[in-house]
């Protein structure tokens, strides 16, 4: 199985020589062969690993026993280690997810800090091919075209981190073996085989059934399925950004800019001449991507992207409701997004959304809000101590001056202003879990009217990094890792 691994790795170009990883460690038995594999393999590769483990306080004292093992599981390979925890069923129930989706999000989160902490680029993970049939019989049974079909990659983003899954081609009874054949310990979590979660019934009942009823060798043909969907799934995707990006799209565009009211943002004009001459596949593709990019998530769906894929066939100026504040009309050969409501529409109806690019470094302002927004890049020994800058502010302030420092590199290449919007949520210094800005509004006591004027800030990656004159967001936090920092002034004009 170790020269299978290798030849996964150097096939797929999951893990370059001289790597520093971090290594996600359950202490099962997946992620327990996983770590073995990869310390046998670090001498030839030049591999530095860092072992993370995420306690979910599901069960107890036996999860507490989980993090005492892993972290002893660590120490005998002479790793350095790093847990974390997390409040699941709270969470869940605070956001209405399933407790599924609910520790996959706090675990995620919990690798993403820690690897921005280290200052690490990369996460190793121990899905295995089981894994990934499971995972595609999970979303056929809920529907989902072929990115949700390809289910698990062998490497993807997580935020700012790759992830690398080594052992996907791996069988879970090759793990087993291999752990059998090295005499390693691991612990089973008894969790895994309650029948409440859907993965399990899925695992237990479901596939062997399959097996036993249609094809002995049905896991095998959907690993091969995922695999083949996987790589068209990259396909369609390179495509649709083709379709979105490039110049022609851009300048015809431009040249109805004046027709697009209130809009002004390029990303929010579809044209529909440039859509339609590529086939349907990549017209749902493009259209679908085009919703996400423009941060409308919620009404991402097959039916909703269908419809506006007919809507621009047709030619006829149509309106299509997506959410309670937004709307796509067809008009003068662009699909174009818009508010439904004035007051929904942030600051002076620039871009979608209201969103203002801001200069980095430099400065910006917003005669919007009567505001200029001042950045500073610094780096070395520029950057301040974590004690020194770390925000406790809990209301807006009356000054005539905000400032706060962000760690650049988690806030990304770029940084947009706009105001508050109905659904939007904050994850505040501090808070291990994000919160309705409606909510600390009311907490705050801030006046409905002062509300839609507070700047947010938002990050490369969509969130919100400061909450301006409140505090700034856990994960844009100046930590003993940063290297290079923003200083971030907003002042009166």
């Amino acid at each position: 199985m170790l020269e299978s691994v290798r030849q996964t790795i150097l096939e797929r170009q999951l893990l370059a020589r001289g790597e520093r990883l971090l290594v996600g460690v359950s202490g099962g038995p997946d992620s327990v062969v996983l770590l073995d594999v990869l310390v046998a393999l670090a001498p030839e590769f030049g591999w530095k690993l860092h072992v993370a483990h995420f306690n979910h306080q599901l069960r107890g004292s036996d999860a507490d026993a989980d993090e005492a093992f892993v972290r002893e599981l660590a120490a005998g390979y002479g790793l350095a280690f790093t847990s974390g925890k997390g409040d699941v069923r709270a969470f869940a129930a605070e956001h209405g997810h399933s407790i599924e989706d609910a520790a996959r999000r706090l675990r995620h989160g919990f690798f993403q800090d820690t690897a921005r902490v280290l200052g690490l680029a990369k996460l190793a993970l121990g899905h295995t091919a089981d894994d990934q049939v499971e995972t595609l019989l999970q979303r056929l049974l809920r529907g989902a075209g072929t990115r949700g079909l390809a289910a698990i990659h062998a490497s993807n983003r997580l935020g700012t981190i790759t992830v690398a899954r080594p052992l996907l081609d791996v069988w879970k009874v090759e793990v087993l073996g291999y752990a059998q054949q090295r005499g390693l310990k691991f612990h089973q979590d008894a969790s895994n085989w309650d029948p409440q979660f859907q993965r399990n019934k899925i695992r237990h009942e479901l596939i062997p059934a399959l097996e036993r009823d249609y094809n002995p060798a049905l896991k095998t043909l959907l690993h091969q399925t995922a695999e083949m969907l996987a790589a068209e799934d990259e396909w369609l995707d390179a495509e649709a950004a083709r379709v979105l990006g490039i110049r022609r799209q851009r300048a015809e565009i431009r040249g109805q800019k004046s027709e697009i009211k209130g809009q002004g943002a390029e990303g929010a004009a579809l044209v529909v001449k440039r859509l339609l001459r590529e086939h349907v596949a990549i017209q749902r593709r493009a259209i679908y991507r085009w919703l996400l990019e423009n941060h409308v998530g919620a009404a991402v769906d097959f039916e909703k992207v269908e419809t506006l894929r007919r809507m621009a066939a047709s030619g006829q100026p149509a309106l299509l409701t997506l959410t309670n504040d937004t709307q796509v009309l067809l008009k003068d050969d662009c699909l174009m997004l818009e508010k439904t409501a004035p007051e929904n529409r942030g600051v002076g109806g620039r871009g979608q959304s209201g969103e203002i690019r801001i200069a980095v470094p430099g400065m910006t302002e917003v005669p919007e809000l009567g505001v200029v927004v001042e950045v500073e890049m610094v780096t070395g020994g520029g950057v301040p101590r974590p004690e020194v800058v770390a925000s406790s502010k809990s209301r807006i302030q009356n000054s005539k001056l905000l400032q706060e420092w962000l760690d650049a590199d988690a806030v990304g290449d770029t940084i947009t202003l706009r105001c508050w919007q109905p659904g939007d949520r904050f994850q505040p210094i501090g808070m291990p879990v994000t919160k309705k800005l409606q909510d600390i509004f009311v907490d705050a006591k801030t006046p409905v009217t002062q509300r839609r004027r507070a700047p947010l800030l938002v990050a490369a990656n969509g969130e919100i990094c400061w909450m301006a004159g409140y505090r700034i967001g856990e994960k844009f936090k100046i930590t003993h890792a940063t290297r290079k920092a923003l200083r971030i002034r907003i002042r009166a004009q």
